[in-house]
């Protein structure tokens, strides 16, 4: 059952990945986020009450304001990344944030293994692969969305070790917390932006499925963690980029170069490794 739920978990992921991409090719990204944030604060809001873990100190509470501040701002620049760059290469990129808590165990001493090193060398390689084309066109702007995703990876990776570190106490208070910020933090992001209030009538169907398909899938992958394997469940979740892949080569019809392909699969391949070891 947990390798099942992690699966769901991921597809749901990647789903709203692609839904939310594909909604900022239409309407800014922080109002998207916005309002796909206020449609699943509610839901949250429910499974938290429901679960009974509500623990609000200060650990809990600090932890979730920067999970909250760090994670919106993430997925701003992996949404702007997806309407503006192959998805195909912008999500496996976007992926790499799960090395963000590697890195911080090994400053406070906790060295990676052997495996866990050459998963974060291959995931660099194919980094750098997959972005080959648009870096180098460099000059021209072909790098932006390979920035984006590079600042959405650092951004979602300190909002994972925040989580992580709040779940020590209370892991849906931290949840909840965290979503409760998001939208206070892209309040403000669209009113100093002067984006519009409300995305597009046409994609507000995408924008729901994006807020609910995401708070679904956190949900799916803690229920997981609690029977299952967390290096096995951890890294099922991970594949979350093979979605959304997927529904760009099928709905956008995306055509990526060789060395994009082979660069994104590495950088799968790395997060892979780096969580299952």
């Amino acid at each position: 059952m947990p390798i099942l739920l992690a699966l769901i978990s991921s597809a749901l992921w990647g789903t709203s990945d692609f839904f939310g991409g594909t909604a900022s090719k239409k309407s800014p990204s922080t109002t998207v986020l916005l309002w796909a944030s206020l449609i699943a604060l509610p839901v949250i809001s429910v499974i938290a009450i429901v679960s009974g873990d509500l623990v609000f100190d200060s650990s809990v509470v600090g932890w979730g304001v920067v999970a909250g501040v760090s994670c919106s701002i993430g997925i701003v620049l992996l949404y702007r990344g997806l309407a503006t760059g192959p998805m195909g290469v912008v999500a496996p990129i976007a992926s790499t944030s799960v090395l963000v808590p590697v890195v911080a165990g090994f400053l406070r001493g906790e060295s990676p293994g052997l495996a866990q090193t050459i998963g974060i060398a291959i995931a660099v390689v194919g980094v750098i692969l997959a972005g080959g084309p648009h870096i180098r066109d460099f000059r021209t702007g072909g790098h932006r969305p390979i920035l984006l995703a590079l600042g959405a990876a650092l951004g979602i990776g300190i909002s994972l070790l925040a989580v992580a570190n709040g779940s020590e106490h209370s892991a849906y208070s931290t949840l909840l917390i965290m979503r409760v910020v998001y939208p206070v933090v892209l309040v403000g992001a669209v009113l100093s932006i002067r984006a519009p209030r409300r995305p597009a009538t046409s994609v507000l169907p995408m924008v729901a499925i994006a807020g609910i398909g995401d708070v679904i899938a956190v949900t799916l992958y803690g229920v997981a963690t609690q029977s299952g394997s967390l290096p096995v469940v951890a890294a099922l979740a991970s594949m979350f980029p093979v979605m959304t892949l997927v529904l760009a080569r099928q709905v956008h019809h995306e055509r990526l170069e060789r060395e994009q392909w082979i660069g994104a699969a590495l950088a799968l391949i790395g997060v892979v490794v780096v969580v299952a070891t």
